[in-house]
C-alpha cells in the first residue's frame, strides 16, 4: 500500500569534520576539496500519471544552487554528481552512487541530496524517493533503506549527514537511530519532516540549509559569527514550524560534531530582520516575517501570500508569536489531512504552535505531528 506521496528533497552529506568547538574566526570545520557530493534532483517524471510534476519549483531550483555552491565553495570536479530530472533513473542513481563512495578515503564525511517525491508504505513502515522512472510499485524507487546499504557497503569514510527536505524524510532519522549501535558510520540527521508526516511542495528546508551553509546572519543564533551544524538545524525547525507547520528532526550520532562549524558570517543580521511574528489586518491576526526595519516600522511578508501583499507596519499592530499550546495528555480531535475529517487523539507533546498526537486505537507508528489549526479540543 503506497501512502503519503510528496515533495522530497533528500541529502547525505559525507565531508571532511574536524570535532572542535566552534569559535569565529577558526577554519571551517568542513574541508571542500575533500568532500564528496552526490545530488538527484527530479521536478518532472516519465509517468506523469502517477507523479504530479513541481513546476513552480523549477524557477531558481534550490537543487541546482546547492550544486553551485559546493562547487563554488571548491569540490573538485570528478568529487560532485548531479543528475536532473531524466538523468535521474533508478539505475543510475544506484551506478553512480557507489562509484562515488567507493572513492571515499579514511576520515571522510559524503554530500547526497535527493529533491522530488517521497512516499511511504504503511503497513511497512518503509520509505522511498521516486526515481525518475519509478512506477507503481513501491520498490520501484529509491528505498531509504538502500541509501544506507550504499553508504554502510561502500563508504570508506567515517562520519555521514543526512538531509532530507520530503515528505515522510524523518524515514531517515529513524533508520539512522536505528544502525546507530551497530555501525562504524557515525550519522547525522536533519529533515523537513516527522517519519509519518508530508511536507510541502516548498523550498523552505534547503533554503535554510542554503542560508547556513552561506554563512547567513539569521542563521547565527549564538552571534558568534559563525554558523554551527546544530545551529542550520534549529534554524531549519523554526522555519518549518512557522512556515509550513511541519517539524523538522535533528539527530547527531555520539561522535558526530554537532557543534561543527559550516560558515564564517560576514554581515550579521539587520536588527529585527527576520522576526517570526504576527500582524494584525483588519481585525485579525496573520504570521508574517519581517524582512525590513526603519526605526519602529518593519516590512513585514505574510506567510502563504505573494510579495505583492507585503507592506510596512508600525508597532500597534505587531505582537510576538506566541501559539497556544495544548498540554500533554488533553484529548483532542484532529483534523487529518488525508480526507479532512476530525478525529479523535491525545496530545503526546507540543512545541512552536506544533502538537505530536496518537490517534485513539491506534500506536505510535501512526504518531503525527500536526500545525496550527489542525487540532482543537475534544466535544467530550
Amino acid at each position: 500500500m503506497r501512502l503519503g506521496i510528496g515533495f522530497l528533497a533528500a541529502a547525505l552529506l559525507c565531508a571532511v569534520w574536524i570535532a572542535a568547538p566552534v569559535r569565529a574566526g577558526d577554519d571551517l570545520d568542513w574541508d571542500p576539496e575533500k568532500t564528496t557530493v552526490f545530488i538527484v534532483g527530479i521536478l518532472e517524471w516519465e509517468r506523469g500519471d502517477l507523479w504530479s510534476s513541481f513546476p513552480a519549483a523549477m524557477v531558481d531550483r534550490r537543487d541546482q544552487q546547492l550544486a553551485d555552491f559546493f562547487r563554488a565553495a571548491g569540490v573538485p570536479d570528478d568529487r560532485l554528481v548531479y543528475l536532473q530530472d531524466a538523468e535521474a533513473t533508478k539505475e543510475r542513481i544506484d551506478k553512480e552512487l557507489t562509484a562515488l563512495l567507493d572513492e571515499t578515503d579514511e576520515g571522510e564525511t559524503v554530500v547526497i541530496y535527493f529533491a522530488g517525491h517521497g512516499y511511504r508504505d504503511d503497513d511497512s513502515g518503509e520509505t522511498w524517493f521516486a526515481c525518475y522512472d519509478a512506477g507503481d510499485e513501491n520498490e520501484s524507487g529509491w528505498g531509504v533503506r538502500e541509501i544506507f546499504d550504499a553508504v554502510e557497503n561502500h563508504f570508506s569514510g567515517d562520519r555521514a549527514l543526512l538531509l532530507a527536505d520530503c515528505c515522510h524524510s524523518g524515514a531517515l532519522f529513524d533508520v539512522a537511530k536505528e544502525l546507530a549501535p551497530d555501525s562504524d558510520v557515525t550519522y547525522g540527521v536533519v529533515t523537513s519532516s516527522y517519519a509519518h508526516n508530508t511536507s510541502t511542495g516548498n523550498w523552505t528546508f534547503t533554503d535554510s540549509l542554503l542560508a547556513g551553509w552561506r554563512g547567513e546572519g539569521v542563521v547565527d543564533l549564538n552571534g558568534d559569527g559563525a554558523v554551527a551544524l546544530s545551529e542550520m538545524a534549529r534554524f531549519a525547525e523554526l522555519e518549518l514550524a512557522f512556515l509550513e507547520g511541519q517539524k523538522s528532526m535533528f539527530y547527531a550520532g555520539e561522535d558526530f560534531p554537532r557543534d561543527a562549524s559550516l560558515a564564517d558570517v560576514e554581515s550579521p543580521a539587520a536588527s529585527r530582520v527576520g522576526e517570526r511574528i504576527e500582524v494584525e489586518w483588519h481585525g485579525k491576526w496573520y504570521r508574517a516575517k519581517s524582512i525590513a526595519a526603519d526605526g519602529d516600522q518593519l516590512l513585514v511578508h505574510y506567510n502563504g501570500f505573494d510579495s505583492d501583499t507585503d507592506e510596512w507596519v508600525g508597532p500597534d499592530r505587531v505582537r510576538a508569536y506566541y501559539p497556544a499550546q495544548f498540554g500533554e495528555g488533553d484529548r483532542v480531535e484532529v483534523e487529518w489531512e488525508k480526507d479532512g475529517k476530525w478525529y479523535p487523539a491525545r496530545i503526546e507533546r507540543g512545541w512552536y504552535g506544533l502538537h505530536k498526537v496518537r490517534y485513539d486505537g491506534f500506536d505510535e507508528s501512526r504518531d503525527e505531528w500536526v500545525g496550527p489549526g489542525k487540532v482543537r479540543l475534544r466535544a467530550e
